[in-house]
């Protein structure tokens, strides 16, 4: 067994081979040949299909009867690294995330094609389309693994934050001084992704879009995970991840809000028929902006019932939108 031819062979019914379109044997010497140089005998091609074919073998091959002439084989690869649907989800996730730049988009999606057989990157060739508010980040991609690598290190970070004003000019906040964290965790929400992080000398968790950081850097300092804190139960408690203050919440909700409701809360949150046109949920969560916001979405379909302090906040912003339309 030659390592080389093997592993040409395995490249060659990786490329050019899928279980619905296996090659023969000629079709592989013809490959070998003209792609990798190698000009060799059928029996030697044969023992190193016959090989990968063994227990051994890493890369099983498998043989079938051609269908079209039954006295010649066809081979395929056993198992590719990745699924057709597997890729598309990849592909799909890739397409729809806006802090990737369409540069680096089709860059990605050309190289996750290139994982499988040319049969197969065909079925791929019918792409998401791509979203228009796509942007280019300049060191996006360095500041996630940087705070990927302190949150690993439990080491402090420091950035500068800022935000588009009304003449689409980036302003830094604080006067481009930086800001000063505890990072706790990374998420991916809402097509952004954010730190989740504790500023130090603070109490206060506060969710920070990484696309608006700049000049991240891991400090020397390091810390100590907060005793109790659950970085899923908390970005579950969130609403469109603004901050706030946790409390037991109530809301009425029209029945045909009823899969809204399970679709944000999970098929076990804490529902009640009330009517026979309206439920409760009571449940936990952060009452901030996001969860006004995301009530007035159902408009008078919702009511907030308490805390108190969340049934305040949506008068006041009912009011406001009387005031624009009076």
């Amino acid at each position: 067994m030659s390592r080389d031819r093997v592993l040409a062979i395995i490249n060659c019914l990786s490329t050019y081979s899928s279980k619905d379109e296996p090659i023969t044997l000629q079709k592989i010497k013809a490959i070998l040949k003209q792609e990798y140089g190698l000009d060799l005998k059928d029996k030697m091609i044969r023992n190193e299909l016959n090989y990968l074919q063994s227990p051994e073998s890493s890369y099983p091959v498998v043989k079938e009867k051609n269908k079209n002439n039954y006295k010649e084989n066809v081979y395929f690869l056993k198992e590719m690294a990745f699924q057709v649907h597997e890729l598309r989800y990849l592909m799909d996730a890739i397409s729809a995330a806006r802090f990737i730049s369409p540069t680096e988009t089709r860059q990605l999606l050309y190289k996750l094609r290139g994982l499988t057989d040319e049969v197969t990157s065909k079925l791929l060739a019918n792409e998401l389309v791509l979203s228009e508010s796509k942007v280019t980040i300049e060191h996006f991609a360095e500041n996630i693994q940087t705070l990927h690598e302190a949150i690993r290190a439990k080491r402090c970070v420091k950035f500068q934050y800022g935000r588009y004003n009304v003449d689409k000019k980036f302003v830094l906040s604080r006067e481009g001084g930086f800001y000063e964290v505890i990072p706790l965790g990374v998420v991916w929400s809402q097509e952004y992704y954010y730190l989740i992080a504790q500023e130090r000398e603070k109490e206060k968790i506060i969710q920070y879009r990484i696309d608006r950081m700049s000049n991240v850097l891991k400090t020397e300092d390091s810390f100590s995970p907060i005793p109790g804190f659950n970085l899923k139960n908390h970005v579950a408690h969130l609403f469109n991840m603004f901050s706030g203050e946790k409390g037991n919440i109530a809301i009425e909700f029209d029945h045909h809000l009823i899969n809204v409701v399970i679709d944000r809360f999970g098929i076990d949150a804490r529902i009640k028929k009330i009517s026979d046109t309206r439920f409760l949920l009571e449940t936990e969560g952060i009452v901030s902006d996001g969860l006004v916001r995301w009530l007035l979405t159902w408009g008078a379909d919702a009511k907030a019932v308490r805390p108190a302090e969340l049934v305040e906040k949506m008068k006041k912003e009912v009011e406001r939108y009387q005031g624009l339309y009076t």
